[in-house]
């Protein structure tokens, strides 16, 4: 582990001058330390009071330092220091001596510690050339909307300071209204047309059914190089109607692997993604930019995108999402029906059933189109699981030996499985391509 140290002055209090020179600060710790994004442990930020238009880890964030922990703090002010002062602590795994950063004006704070030369590094160089991301050219996101998943995420989104404004649209107004209130969105409309209209960037989260039927409208109406995405479940209709949009209109389906069984907006918390899969599926109307702003906001929000095709989606989420609903359904109509015919203070029930069962409690609506949107696949993992079931229950009269074994092996599985889905494995699964 190293300790980096690094400072540089901002030319103005403005939020624009603050991002580039803090990606100019972290651009050079990154470049002469020769950090990867994942050695990177957390960085702490310290701004001189005369600077306070935003916050430096706005520009980390937008760099893909999403995962990393980071801390914001306002100086102390000391005579004769540099006005207008960034300066940051990194903490980074890795050998070696630190090569510190102290930029322009900053050189001063510590003479020992920079370089030479550095005391003429001038940040209006590198201004506007290309390597950083101004302000100005950050997308307008707008959500359509704002239950659990679209709430949560215009939460993260907004919290990320990665767009220049994340606007919201639900046809319940009551809902918009909320999000409003509680501070999810920047600001919400009832006229959709106009919303879309607006946006670089449209993220639906609403039903599958509803996201189809609403590809028309935002083709009609989103702006020449737009970019759809979604959260839906299931991605082969989804795919195919996100085909039919307009050739200038871009498209990237998603599905983020996160939830719970509480809906509506007043569920909504912008941590509902941090660490989750984001599955990220190529349309007819995908190209290298849409995928790479469509990941950027992946990651903003704390999720990790993983490239996966829609057939292959599908047939995964069958049996880890879509399966395991219908078996919460299932055990607790047989545990209802058992509970019918015994006095209420008979029926035993521990956290086993309550942990079994909890998928049970989901939104009727949403669990039954995503049965009907997959049912093909989903028919398969219910017969697979059947014919499981039936050995367990002839095991189940049999060697007791053999029984535990079988058990012992669905334990050390469930393990590596778990591991895997939270991206902790060493290898991927065939067929899909990470990032």
């Amino acid at each position: 582990m190293k300790a980096i140290r690094g400072a540089i002055c901002a030319p103005e209090n403005t939020g624009e001058a603050i991002y580039v020179a803090t990606q100019a600060l972290l651009g050079e710790i990154v470049q002469r330390n020769g950090l990867e994004l994942d050695a990177i442990v957390a960085a702490f930020f310290t701004m001189t009071p005369d600077l306070d238009a935003d916050f430096p880890a706005y520009a980390a964030r937008d760099m893909g330092w999403a995962d990393v922990p980071m801390l914001g703090a306002q100086e102390t002010l000391v005579a004769g220091a540099p006005d207008r002062s960034i300066r940051v602590l990194v903490l980074a795994e890795g050998d070696g001596s630190a090569r510190h950063v102290y930029l322009g004006r900053a050189a001063a704070m510590r003479p020992e510690l920079a370089e030479p030369g550095d005391e003429n590094w001038d940040i209006t160089a590198v201004r506007g050339s290309g390597d950083f991301v101004e302000l100005e050219a950050r997308e307008r996101l707008l959500v359509v909307g704002l239950g659990l998943i679209g709430g949560s995420l215009a939460a993260a989104a907004s919290r990320s300071g990665v767009y220049a404004s994340v606007r919201g649209y639900d046809r319940d107004s009551d809902a918009a209204a909320l999000a409003l209130k509680h501070g999810l969105v920047g600001g919400t409309g009832d006229d959709l047309p106009a919303e879309l209209a607006q946006a670089e960037i449209v993220l639906l989260a609403v039903p599958v059914s509803a996201i189809i039927d609403l590809m028309p409208l935002v083709g009609r109406f989103a702006q020449p190089g737009a970019i759809v995405t979604d959260v839906g479940s299931t991605k082969r209709r989804i795919v195919e109607a996100m085909g039919a949009l307009p050739q200038n209109v871009r498209a990237v389906a998603g599905h983020p692997m996160a939830g719970g069984t509480a809906s509506g907006v007043t569920a909504a918390t912008a941590n509902l993604f941090r660490g989750a899969k984001w599955a990220l599926v190529a349309t007819p109307r995908s190209d290298d930019d849409a995928f790479a702003k469509v990941e950027r906001l992946v990651n903003a929000i704390g999720a990790r995108p993983v490239r996966i095709s829609a057939e292959l989606h599908d047939r995964i989420v069958a049996i880890t999402s879509h399966l395991p609903a219908m078996m919460a359904v299932g055990l607790i109509e047989l545990a209802g029906d058992l509970a019918a015919d015994l006095e209420s203070d008979a029926f035993l029930a521990g956290p086993g059933l309550r942990s079994a069962s909890r998928l049970a409690a989901a939104d009727p609506g949403m669990t039954a189109q995503m049965a009907s949107d997959n049912a093909d696949n989903l028919r398969g993992a219910i017969d697979g699981l059947i014919e499981r079931l039936l050995r367990l229950r002839e095991a189940a009269g049999g060697d007791t030996r053999g029984l535990r074994d079988r058990l012992a092996a669905a334990g050390a599985t469930r393990a590596d499985l778990i591991a895997k889905s939270s991206g902790h494995e060493g290898g991927r699964a065939k067929g899909e391509v990470s990032r």
